[in-house]
């Protein structure tokens, strides 16, 4: 067998000089991507694959740096973010090891990263060693199957995780945008692949550009217009949650002044420009009144005219902050369903929105009760103030989206006696639990591995 793979007998191609149309899912680099994002998907982060990295100020053609295997978004319980990738190389043996870790270390602070890890099917001791002084995760085949046996019941792939739909409707829309001069293209690439790694400020400024796009162009095909509309959704929701995690050390109006001083300067921290810009005012209005004062001195009629501010201008703050506002309070109050509305949100656009089936799986069921549907129906409200009617419209089926269980513990029963709890049909019983359906066969038939315990 070729460095191609053997296509006849379906075995995933070597990720190096695959043939000629060959998807990047297809290839065996691809398939280990695959697996590791399934995994961090599972264990409750949102995961993006293969995301390119722009080098700004680069020439033409050379304005990719390079990209990310699998980026990963983890929020915890107090709503802090934290940012990861993974590295996956398939090839075996130790060439190129060294330079990787060392790249990857250089990398982390590039992209200011909490942890990088290098996944190969078999890493070295030196490696290992390199890796732990650089501060780099490793993960082998070994560690990653026993992570995969432990989320058997998660479906293989399923949105941005090479879910057949999303692929199909991301590579539609990257031939639609080529006919659509209205959508700047910086504007696109940043949601579809940086707004993960932007701040709040610069998410909402984004989801504002597509707006105005949309509004110039006169409506967008699909399905172009669910998959811009869905980013910008969740570019909503990450600035939100950033947001909602600052209101534990800053009070509400601070935060308005914070995002105002960012929306009109770039920098929310920068303090110096809009007071420049009173004085300027002040100045430019001194001086009116001093030409003024000297024509009615002369005997001319006096003439008043409204001057305008130069800091209400640049500083004005935009008409959507206060439903923005509400829902960065409401994510806030809601921290145990706030934290997994990344992931619904992806469930609920790209693999629901477009004909998908695995968000009905009971893996994903916590993921889509009613209480994360309110409140990204929410989220989706103050997508409209913020990207317009246009941009909203798009994803309007996500009001129809069923929903399962609760996020809310049932708590009208003893306070000493626990509810029962069933796995999903598809769950493998634990070992020693034979109440449990799937239990006795679970005792009959060792997982694989175990055979000698």
């Amino acid at each position: 067998m070729g460095p191609e793979g053997d296509k006849a007998s379906g075995k995933p191609r070597a990720r190096r000089n695959p043939s000629p149309g060959t998807r990047p899912a297809e290839t065996s680099g691809g398939d280990l991507e695959r697996r590791v994002a399934r995994v961090e998907f599972a264990e409750g982060a949102l995961v993006r694959m293969r995301v390119p990295v722009s080098a700004p100020g680069a020439e033409p053609g050379r304005d990719v740096l390079t990209d990310i295997d699998i980026l990963s978004v983890d929020v915890d319980l107090r709503l802090r973010t934290s940012r990861s990738s993974s590295e996956c190389k398939s090839s075996r043996g130790q060439s190129g090891e060294p330079g990787t870790l060392i790249w990857l270390a250089g990398f982390r602070q590039l992209l200011r990263l909490s942890r990088v890890t290098f996944v190969r099917p078999a890493v070295s001791s030196r490696g290992r060693l390199l890796a732990k002084r650089l501060s780099v995760l490793v993960l082998d085949e070994t560690s990653l199957a026993a992570r995969e046996n432990a989320i058997r019941w998660v479906p293989e792939q399923f949105a941005h995780v090479d879910g057949k739909e999303c692929d199909a409707a991301e590579r539609r829309t990257d031939v639609q945008l080529k006919g659509l001069p209205d959508i700047p293209a910086s504007v696109a690439q940043f949601l579809r692949h940086e707004s993960m790694l932007a701040d709040s400020p610069a998410l909402l400024a984004g989801v504002e550009a597509l707006g105005r796009g949309v509004r110039a162009q006169g409506g967008l095909p699909e399905p172009t217009n669910v998959v811009l509309a869905s980013h910008a959704l969740l570019a909503v929701i990450f600035a939100s949650v950033q947001d909602a995690s600052r209101l534990g050390e800053l009070s509400p109006k601070e935060l308005r002044s914070r995002l105002e001083r960012a929306l009109a300067t770039g920098d929310p921290d920068d303090e110096h420009l809009l007071p420049l810009l009173e004085r300027a005012d002040a100045l430019f209005r001194h001086t009116v009144e001093r030409v003024h004062r000297s024509y009615t001195d002369a005997g001319a009629d006096p003439l008043r005219t409204d001057i305008p501010s130069l800091r209400d201008v640049v500083a004005a703050p935009p008409g959507y902050l206060d439903d923005y506002l509400d829902l960065v309070e409401r994510i806030r109050g809601n921290p145990t369903v706030a934290r997994d509305l990344l992931q619904t949100a992806e469930l609920a656009c790209f693999d629901y929105l477009l004909g998908g089936t695995a968000w009905k799986e009971p893996a994903f069921a916590h993921l889509i009760t009613p209480e994360h549907k309110g409140l990204l129906l929410v989220a989706l409200r103050c997508l409209g103030r913020v990207g317009g009617a246009e941009v909203a419209e798009a994803l309007a089926h996500l009001k129809d989206l069923p929903t399962q269980g609760s996020a809310v513990p049932d708590r009208r029963g003893s306070s000493t006696t626990a509810p029962k709890q069933s796995p999903p049909e598809n769950r493998p019983a634990l070992q020693g639990d034979t109440n449990r359906p799937g239990a006795q066969q679970s005792q009959q038939a060792p997982l694989p591995g175990m055979e000698n315990d």
